[in-house]
């Protein structure tokens, strides 16, 4: 059967099930950068993983499931406030823009799960955009991508920033994504499993944070983290991913490739993550605080 007809006869069988979620509001990728642009606000994003892990016996391969963890999502997931954004995917609002096999995807994982999920959302709230960081390989239409990759640099346009992220995670390197901040620092953080060390980097970011723009690329832990911060006064972006997907759109790529010089959990056929030794410098300089898992 072709490809189309094919969804659009499971898209009929299926609609008896989406009937039953409720369906979020949720701004554009645009509303949501200048939201935090010209309002200073922190973001928290909800990706598919952060969702299994607010639901019971779910977990994922660098994040084990871990009770705490649990109602912490649940709590920023039903948070208001001011100063904070909570972001959710765009596919929960609309699949439109999306290519076959995403929309297909994201229709899937809402029957499975949507109504588990409808409890948590405020009718009356609009969410961010979790897809600020996911700006490319996942949309029909690429037209829109070399402006949105302009929007998010004015997020860290001349600011001085601290990176919380991941080992081998590496954001920037070997790429000009964050050339127009000001300075730009890093708390390397465990690759696996990194909220059962929440305490010390929560601690090291508020220590090391002071004054400057606070971004994280850490899984769930960074969902929770920049609600966290933004609590105590601190500005906190939740860009998890957004180097992944800019070097996809540098590369043209169609499907999930791999990346030099970053471990991505996605891409299948990893290459060396090997740094060569002038980027291994300027990484290495940029460190200020290491947390060993």
């Amino acid at each position: 059967m072709n490809p189309k007809l094919y969804f659009y006869y499971w898209y009929i069988r299926t609609m008896p099930l989406r009937k039953q979620f409720f369906f979020p509001k949720v701004l554009g990728i645009e509303e949501t950068i200048s939201e935090i642009v010209n309002h200073k606000k922190s973001i928290s994003r909800f990706g598919d993983g952060e969702f299994r892990l607010v639901l019971p016996n779910e977990n994922l391969k660098f994040q084990e499931e871990n009770q705490k963890l649990t109602e912490r999502l649940k709590e920023v997931l039903t948070s208001n406030l001011e100063n904070h954004i909570v972001a959710i995917p765009e596919s929960f609002h609309s699949v439109k823009a999306f290519k076959l096999n995403v929309k297909y995807w994201w229709m899937n994982f809402m029957n499975k799960f949507g109504n588990q999920l409808s409890p948590y959302f405020n009718k009356k709230k609009k969410y961010g955009n979790a897809f600020i960081s996911r700006f490319y390989l996942d949309y029909k239409d690429k037209r829109k991508v070399e402006n949105t990759v302009t929007r998010l640099k004015k997020i860290w346009d001349k600011k001085d920033v601290l990176i919380v992220e991941g080992e081998f995670s590496r954001l920037g390197i070997g790429n000009d994504l964050f050339d127009n901040s000001t300075s730009l620092q890093r708390i390397i953080c465990p690759s696996k499993n990194a909220f059962s060390r929440y305490n010390e980097i929560l601690e090291q970011t508020k220590k090391l944070g002071e004054n400057k723009l606070i971004l994280i690329a850490l899984g769930p832990t960074a969902t929770i983290l920049s609600y966290d911060l933004a609590q105590a006064g601190f500005w906190a972006v939740d860009i998890g991913h957004v180097d992944i997907e800019y070097m996809w759109y540098l590369e043209n790529a169609e499907h999930k490739i791999p990346v030099k010089y970053r471990l991505v959990n996605e891409s299948i056929g990893q290459t060396i993550i090997d740094l060569p030794e002038n980027l291994e410098e300027t990484y290495n300089r940029s460190i200020v605080y290491k947390i060993s898992e």
